[in-house]
């Protein structure tokens, strides 16, 4: 890819990763409020530690679901990250060889 190709690239998935970001720190808060829902719900069926609260929310089928959609939004995230900085540092090597063909240049004039 050209440094044009690669600067569009980044135009492009800037919102995408902004998105997978922000839907990634929807579902952490999603997950402790499920917990805190979970822990409640625990208390009202007799659990009366927290721990045994905690222990009774974790193994909740909708839990571990969440965590799965979780994962899976980090994995996005993540990728797209990655892929973003490729292409930074794809221009960023663009711009040393050219500096260095420029001062190249000079050198033999």
């Amino acid at each position: 890819m050209s440094p044009e190709q690669h600067a569009q690239f980044i135009s492009d998935f800037a919102t995408d990763y902004a998105q997978a970001k922000a839907q990634r720190i929807g579902f952490e808060l999603k997950l402790k409020t499920l917990k805190a829902f979970l822990m409640s719900e625990a208390l009202k069926n007799g659990e009366k530690t927290s721990s045994s609260q905690e222990r009774v929310a974790l193994c909740d089928p909708l839990y571990a679901e969440t965590i799965n959609e979780l994962v899976e939004c980090i994995e996005r995230e993540e990728t797209l990250k990655l892929q973003l900085q490729s292409s930074e540092l794809q221009i960023a090597i663009w711009r040393t060889r050219e500096a260095s063909e420029r001062l190249a240049i000079r050198t033999h004039e």
